[in-house]
């Protein structure tokens, strides 16, 4: 399993990205909250192209990129004449992007062959750059045709069921059109440009790319460059992808941790064969991923089928240290049965709460404020009951409040 979340990272093959300087007049100190949700008081002074430029309550100016602030502070930002408007899922989502009430996909498949061509190669660099229809690869090593065409296809559909589900996800953080892939040939490039030792891939919110080396996507060394081991499973990175296309506004207080990691974990868990997901709403893969270790040598969390789990309140507020932390096997795991709750078991299944949970997320609700609509005017204990007796039905016994 891919590791979740990944902060920092080096890219130093990465084109930087050149904006025009835009000034603000000075305004007075306001609240501001970065992109994960820590508030702090400041002075906006300037914007200069992608960052801007503020000044603390002590008389310190800094600078930080606008991709580490909250949506909300990037909207205000665009509406006082500086910056872009977030676009896509990496910011708050424009009418167009919101698919919300739509039916939930019955299986989700690639339509024709996914192409992905070679932009550049350059071998003395060591940069190569290829494209599909909807991402940029950008390599430190040559990759075969026959190894493009297999991991364009499981990424081009991963952002297709995306897109597909009625949680307003989008398109992604593009970057002229297309979203970016950093491969790596080897272990110690990966964790030299910031990969978690260990992990399959991660996601960098700060770039909005998904660095993976290469040995998870199935691919060996040879003559010609890396490609394809049948003798390999192709490890379906999905969970990374996910995090990828989330809008910036489901990683806040109330969000951050039970729901950002469960919907990522959620889509990881679907059933997916080459180009096709097949979401199954009865939960038995779900189940599967969330009580064993997965079926056919999948990956899954093995929480067995007894379990004995947090306050729920608790367990929506907890920060994403403690999230991650040493229990973060059980608390992905429990996250993911949380969240298909409300995608399916709920309401008939219609997603009622989720939906409005997710609208006010939009709307720049938090913490406690957002979490309102998913308790549909009980509380906590209710709550706790409803989910307890939707997944004893199914066979597993959860027992909050431990």
């Amino acid at each position: 399993m891919s590791h979740p979340f990944s902060q920092g990272g080096r890219y130093g093959f990465l084109p930087a990205l050149v904006a025009a300087i835009s000034v603000f007049p000075v305004v007075e100190a306001r609240t501001w909250t970065d992109s994960r949700g820590r508030p702090f008081e400041a002075e906006l002074v300037k914007v200069n192209g992608t960052e801007v430029i503020l000044t603390l309550p002590n008389g310190r100016s800094f600078s930080m990129p606008q991709s580490d602030l909250s949506t909300a502070d990037r909207l205000f930002l665009a509406s006082n004449g500086g910056g872009a408007a977030p676009a896509g899922p990496a910011g708050a989502s424009s009418p167009a992007n919101l698919n919300f009430g739509r039916p939930w996909p019955r299986d989700v498949r690639m339509d024709g062959a996914s192409i992905c061509k070679v932009i550049s190669e350059d071998a003395k660099a060591g940069r190569y750059v290829y494209e599909s229809p909807g991402y940029r690869f950008t390599c430190d090593s040559r990759v075969t045709d026959d190894a493009l065409r297999n991991f364009s296809v499981m990424f081009e559909t991963t952002r297709k069921f995306a897109q597909s589900v009625p949680l307003s996800l989008g398109g992604g953080r593009e970057r002229n059109g297309r979203l970016d892939i950093l491969l790596f040939g080897t272990q110690n490039g990966y964790i030299s440009a910031g990969g978690m030792p260990g992990s399959a891939g991660c996601f960098v919110p700060s770039k909005g790319v998904v660095m993976v080396p290469m040995e998870s996507l199935g691919l060996v060394k040879g003559n010609t460059g890396y490609s394809l081991d049948i003798k390999k499973k192709n490890d379906v990175l999905v969970h990374e992808l996910v995090h990828q296309l989330t809008p910036d506004v489901y990683f806040v207080p109330g969000a951050l941790g039970w729901f950002s990691e469960g919907l990522a974990e959620y889509m990881a868990a679907t059933p997916y064969s080459w180009g096709y997901f097949s979401p199954d709403a009865y939960g038995n893969a779900v189940k599967a991923y969330v009580t064993t270790a997965g079926t056919a040598g999948a990956p899954g969390r093995a929480l067995g089928t007894n379990i004995q789990a947090p306050d729920l309140r608790n367990f929506f507020l907890m920060s994403y240290g403690q999230f991650s932390g040493p229990n973060g096997n059980f608390n992905y795991g429990l996250g993911l049965l949380v969240t298909h709750y409300f995608f399916h078991m709920e309401g008939g299944g219609k997603a009622y709460r989720m939906t409005q949970f997710l609208q006010g997320l939009h709307q720049g609700k938090r913490g406690e404020e957002a979490l309102k609509p998913l308790l549909a005017g009980g509380d906590y204990e209710k709550l706790e009951k409803e989910i307890s007796a939707a997944w004893s039905r199914q066979g597993v016994q959860i027992q909050f409040g431990k």
